[in-house]
């Protein structure tokens, strides 16, 4: 009704409605002095209801995918239901299981063939510089702090991020791209998850994140596994980390050969006050950070911010015990590397600037967080590997070295193979290229 009556109470639509109410009366004069005949045969109704019935089971097929079924039907709703069925669905289905990307055989093989579990974590917007376990003067990693004090985990001292955007770093983490190379020429035809099948391992791939980062890298896992989200808003995705666990716990569980599991998680990615539960509010008042909407943030809030980002901090480190602590269970060797796609930047600490993807380099966009923890049984069947990661943890280690690395800590090889990129080698040499991708755009960070 406000529609309408905000559309007659303009002047210039009164007159424009004139007309148009004419025409329609004199349609409807004729229309009544037409002899009434039936529009449809018999043969033809009963078609159209047996078309009827047959919808009601696509209708609540339909009623399960609202979302997308809305977003196509908004445009047009007979083409879009059509297209919703016979292209989208489909399409989706492919994506899932890496049908879209044309991918090259890596030619991977795996020396030996013992059972080992080999976890990746690929965190999100993890600033070096909030972790207790790098000096930060708040306790935000409780528990890491003391998995680096007894020595079962190597954290990298100076692991920096490729790339300041999701859509470029994990890729570039997934498959061993420099930054030049995801400039210049992008070609995705695999990832490490399609080397450690050929190598031998069952995959699984855990996602609390947007899933098409996963589609786009053509992600093909044995086992998949994305927790439904129907609060899903602008900034991400409202389920928390913890929702992965359940699916964790189960892969981790399936024993008798070797298993990879990745995982790709929301961590502290804005908004921050949504990525933890409320008893993970330990810094800041819990008064003012339930202000923090992303309509109602201003600059006076900055410390607010930084409270609500050391909260996330504070999960991740939760999170991360869990994860670690089931896999310590394990008999036959296992690592698990933790390293986010970038860092971010806090506008009560990095001198006003804010979150990630900057067009130009900030340190705290860069500078990341990253350590990798194995277990008894791995450091006794693999002691040259970890005294390689010992004595490269002070190093530079860039994002596109996981991949290699990742590689060796499972043993894996082909014909593309570089020790000099694996910082679990002895002959690993860091990259002194400095460059990263800064927005996108290539460039190289100041000395």
């Amino acid at each position: 009704w406000e529609e309408i009556s905000g559309l007659f109470g303009l002047w210039q639509q009164k007159w424009l409605m004139l007309p148009i109410a004419g025409l329609l009366a004199l349609y409807l004069i004729l229309a009544l002095r037409l002899p009434v005949r039936p529009i449809f045969s018999r043969a033809i109704l009963l078609r159209v209801r047996v078309l009827l019935l047959l919808a009601v089971p696509v209708a609540a097929y339909a009623a399960q995918r609202s979302a997308a079924l809305v977003a196509s039907a908004g445009l047009n709703p007979m083409i879009g239901s059509v297209t919703f069925f016979s292209v989208e669905v489909p399409r989706a289905h492919a994506a899932l299981h890496g049908a879209l990307v044309a991918k090259t055989p890596y030619h991977a093989r795996r020396a030996g063939t013992a059972e080992e579990v080999h976890i990746l974590i690929i965190g999100e917007s993890a600033r070096r510089a909030s972790w207790s376990a790098y000096g930060y003067s708040r306790t935000t990693t409780p528990y890491l702090d003391r998995l680096e004090k007894s020595g079962q985990a190597i954290f990298l001292r100076d692991a920096m991020s490729d790339a300041n955007l999701t859509i470029l770093a994990v890729p570039i983490i997934l498959t061993g791209l420099t930054p030049r190379q995801m400039a210049s020429d992008p070609q995705i035809h695999g990832s490490l998850l399609d080397l450690a099948k050929e190598g031998g391992y069952t995959t699984s791939w855990l996602v609390n994140q947007d899933v098409g980062v996963s589609t786009l890298l053509g992600i093909a896992a044995d086992h998949l596994d994305y927790p439904p989200d129907l609060q899903e808003g602008l900034f991400g995705r409202h389920a928390l980390d913890e929702d992965l666990l359940p699916a964790y716990r189960r892969e981790i569980a399936r024993s008798g050969h070797a298993r990879f599991i990745g995982m790709h998680v929301m961590g502290s990615h804005w908004e921050y006050y949504l990525r933890y539960p409320k008893s993970f509010e330990r810094f800041g008042s819990p008064q003012r950070l339930s202000m923090l909407t992303s309509a109602k943030t201003d600059r006076s809030m900055v410390h607010d911010l930084a409270d609500a980002y050391d909260n996330t901090v504070l999960y991740t480190d939760w999170f991360l015990q869990q994860v670690i602590e089931q896999a310590s269970a394990l008999t036959v060797p296992g690592t698990v590397t933790f390293l986010p796609d970038h860092g971010e930047a806090s506008p009560y600490l990095d001198g006003g600037a804010v979150g990630h993807g900057a067009a130009h380099y900030v340190a705290a966009e860069f500078e990341i967080p990253a350590f990798i923890w194995v277990n008894a049984a791995y450091r006794t069947a693999h002691p040259e590997k970890v005294a390689a990661l010992q004595a490269n943890a002070a190093k530079e280690i860039r994002s596109h070295d996981v991949f290699y690395t990742v590689a060796d800590l499972m043993q894996i090889t082909w014909p593309g193979t570089a020790p000099e990129k694996s910082f679990a080698s002895e002959r690993f040499v860091p990259d002194s290229t400095k460059e990263h991708l800064m927005r996108g755009i290539l460039g190289k960070r100041p000395d």
